[in-house]
């Protein structure tokens, strides 16, 4: 590329006249009405000893250019003005492709990410690559536990504890824990000849993509697009749960719009030895009170459940548990 020149420096537009033009006293020209500024494309006819014979706007000019030009080269000029002669600028050539504006790595693999986010709605799903607890836990705390740092350290709100940490609200050895920084230590293994197995990200192997980030990236998205996902996986050894979690965006008719935006519903769905298959619908409301619709697959569990609905409270209670209200009910349609 090459910055605009005058080509009037070098020899002035000189008009190629045919017979009839000559013959007239005033012969007409294609830059009398141009205006400065003005842009114009010209036509190279042909070129011969450094001069190339040059159409503009119906009228051929003879030029010397900065470079060589072969026939059939389009020029993008500009009009200076007349000094006397006509005086135009050279501009650059039209941009190539090549030259084009390129988006970002960034920006292209996210324009891919949103290519893959599937048509139908799906709600993204974490997956751990084994059981949170090797055994079944002793005290009710511990399950919580390891359900809540299974959720916080899933990545999905990584930029969100990035900012915590860097407020004094977050610990480092926490971030470590979260698939961004693993995999980031696991490049810089794989680079230093160690590769190690990398843990599955959550994604379905047959929509996984070659990079490890993308389906976590790709969760992400769906996540600020709704906020709601799923995780399935085993809690301890052959004890399987499914624990779908979303965000309100209706509220109740009781309730204000600004109380159901704080307001969190999730479903866990668990098969246990001597009750079958329980559903659980747990409702938190924005002043953190918990409604439990209980909901057993089998309807002769239905009275076991009631039974022991009011040992159930006591122990909520003594959790610090707000209860709205707790109900056991076979659903027959399921």
């Amino acid at each position: 590329m090459y910055p605009a020149q005058a080509l009037s420096r070098i020899l002035a537009v000189q008009p190629v006249l045919d017979a009839v033009e000559r013959d007239q006293a005033a012969p007409r020209t294609a830059f009398e009405h141009l205006k400065i500024g003005q842009t114009l494309a010209g036509l190279v006819r042909s070129q011969a000893k450094g001069i190339s014979l040059v159409e503009i706007n119906g009228q051929t000019v003879a030029m010397r250019l900065p470079q060589q030009a072969a026939a059939g080269d389009t020029l993008r000029l500009r009009f200076a003005g007349h000094m006397p002669q006509p005086v135009l600028l050279l501009e650059a050539p039209e941009t190539a492709a090549s030259d084009a504006p390129q988006l970002s790595q960034t920006a292209r693999m996210l324009s891919e990410l949103m290519q893959r986010l599937p048509q139908h709605p799906t709600l993204p799903t974490l997956v751990p690559p084994g059981p949170l607890l090797d055994q079944p836990p002793a005290l009710p705390a511990e399950l919580a536990l390891a359900l809540r740092t299974a959720l916080v350290r899933s990545g999905l709100f990584y930029e969100s504890h990035l900012a915590s940490w860097a407020a004094g609200q977050d610990s480092l050895d926490g971030l470590l824990q979260e698939p961004q920084n693993r995999l980031a230590a696991a490049d810089a293994a794989r680079a230093a000849g160690n590769p190690p197995a990398l843990p599955d990200s959550g994604e379905a192997a047959a929509q996984k993509p070659l990079n490890p980030m993308h389906a976590l990236l790709s969760q992400q998205l769906q996540v600020l697009e709704s906020p709601q996902f799923v995780w399935r996986g085993e809690v301890w050894p052959g004890q399987t749960l499914e624990w779908q979690l979303r965000q309100e965006t209706d509220p109740a008719p009781e309730q204000s719009a600004d109380a159901a935006d704080a307001g969190w519903e999730s479903r866990l769905r668990l098969t246990l030895p001597q009750l079958g298959t329980v559903t659980v619908h747990i409702r938190l409301d924005a002043q953190q009170a918990f409604s439990i619709r209980m909901v057993p697959e089998q309807p002769e569990i239905e009275p076991l459940l009631q039974q022991h609905q009011g040992m159930l409270i006591e122990r909520l209670n003594a959790a610090g548990c707000t209860l709205n209200a707790l109900t056991v009910q076979h659903d027959a349609g399921a």
